[in-house]
């Protein structure tokens, strides 16, 4: 706790700051961290398709899961956790076993809850086939978690609502993707008991098309909000790409109806396809390793204060390349407008998009240089403080995959990774060049960044550290 002197020295400082009218592009340092090291990590695993939550209860502890260690009868899958706002951290295996025989674990998000208890949407296969498990915290937090019902099928993903204006506050909500229909359908998994039961529900419009790359988040009325493509086909599309729409909807009951912006959902793009990625081969194989990017070009996020929808997406463009596109709604998904986020140089695709409290969106992306000899992936964070119309764009890490050991060509990092925002504040994470480690290798790297204008002195007060 602050105390009252300590926060009126600087409060003075940020108002010396402001009379001095040093500008600066969102105010706040960016934090990057390694995560893992010889110790943690000493099979030296590539800790792929990293996905981050932020305790809401107390903001000083985060927790990450990647492609790290799997389960066994006696021990637990792990999750990574800080304490101290992501400078240290530690695995904690938690993610036990869900029934005999079943290994694990697949595609795997998590989430908090208002009062601070973790959840983690796992898959896990078996002789029969994918089935899908919420785990929930019932005993101590880095204790063994408990898994649910079983459900759904590939591609978990997990939302919890912990808004308390929310008349659906504790509910959670886990699409996943039915590959048990003719065509894949979107489908969505709600609870209202934890994850103890789940009921499923289909989501999306598979009636020409088969869906994929489903994706929620939650507003603070409790409206729930998926994005999903319809995959429609290659013809007139570069190689490596396909025709596809990006739907959202929105369910206005807890997950039990799929309807609120009609039986198809919106298309935030317009009527017109667009074309985005549907490939193994993210990069230049003639120039070093490649990525697979089939279920990577679409992620949703809403302002946690004003309910403000925004999407971003895939679209391959008349600049010759794959860029991301950032559709906002203010009217709760019936109307968009779309800008580019990217500059039109370089491929991009593996969008992650997060809003803060006051409004800033962040968007996390992937982009390749292929003009030396050896391909370049590179990770950026780009900010928007004006709703999507510009960004301010830094590149996080710009890799060679080619000397790493566990960078698997045609897969890499995987599908996602990660990125969220609590108060005024993104938190990120994503699979990327080593730092300190005996052996140079992929790693979860974590990073942070306040976002705030240097007037926004209440913003700038906010504990980070």
């Amino acid at each position: 706790m602050k105390s009252t002197l300590q926060r009126a020295q600087r409060y003075l400082a940020v108002a010396a700051l402001g009379c001095t009218l040093i500008p600066c592009v969102g105010c706040g340092r960016l934090f990057t961290r390694d995560i893992a090291t010889d110790a943690l990590d000493p099979s030296n695993l590539s800790d792929t398709e990293p996905s981050i939550a932020v305790n809401p209860h107390n903001r000083s502890e985060i927790a990450i899961v990647t492609f790290s260690e799997n389960w066994n009868p006696a021990k637990g899958a792990p999750v990574w956790k800080s304490t101290d706002h992501g400078k240290t951290w530690n695995k904690f295996y938690q993610v036990m076993q869900p029934s005999p025989g079943e290994s694990g674990p697949g595609d795997q998000k998590l989430d908090f809850d208002a009062i601070g208890q973790i959840y983690v949407a796992e898959l896990a296969s078996a002789g029969f086939g994918l089935r899908d498990y919420v785990y929930r915290q019932t005993g101590p937090p880095n204790g063994p978690l408990t898994p649910g019902a079983s459900y759904g099928d590939d591609q978990p993903h997990l939302s919890v609502d912990h808004f308390s204006s929310s008349p659906l506050k504790g509910h959670l909500y886990s699409p996943w993707l039915d590959f048990s229909q003719p065509r894949e359908r979107s489908t969505v998994a709600w609870s209202n008991n934890q994850g103890a039961a789940m009921n499923s529900v289909a989501a999306g419009d598979n009636s020409s098309f088969p869906n994929r790359t489903t994706r929620s988040a939650i507003g603070p009325d409790g409206k729930v909000y998926i994005i999903y493509k319809t995959r429609e086909g290659t013809g007139g599309a570069p190689s490596g790409f396909e025709n596809a729409h990006f739907h959202v909807n929105r369910s206005d009951d807890g997950g039990q109806t799929w309807t609120g912006l009609g039986a198809a959902g919106i298309s935030v793009h317009g009527a017109g396809q667009v074309q985005t990625y549907f490939t193994t081969a993210f990069g230049n194989s003639a120039k070093g390793k490649v990525a697979r990017a089939r279920s990577s070009d679409a992620w949703i996020a809403v302002n946690p204060e004003n309910g403000d929808v925004y999407a971003a997406y895939v679209r391959h463009d008349t600049s010759g390349f794959a860029q991301i596109y950032v559709a906002r709604s203010v009217d709760q998904g019936a109307t968009w407008t779309t800008s580019r986020a990217t500059d039109g140089t370089h491929n991009s695709a593996y969008p992650e998009i997060a809003v803060t409290k006051r409004g800033v969106v962040g968007l996390l992306f992937i982009d390749y240089d292929d003009a030396g000899s050896v391909t370049l992936f590179r990770h950026h964070f780009a900010r928007s403080f004006n709703h999507g119309s510009s960004w301010d764009d830094d590149v996080l890490q710009s890799m060679n995959p080619g000397p790493l050991s566990n960078a698997f060509s045609g897969f890499l990092w995987g599908d996602y990774e990660g990125l969220t925002a609590a108060k005024n504040t993104f938190y990120g994470v994503f699979t990327g060049e080593s730092s300190g480690r005996t052996v140079l290798q992929l790693d979860p790297i974590f990073f942070r960044q306040k976002s705030c204008r240097w007037w926004w002195a209440g913003c700038l007060l906010e504990d980070e550290d």
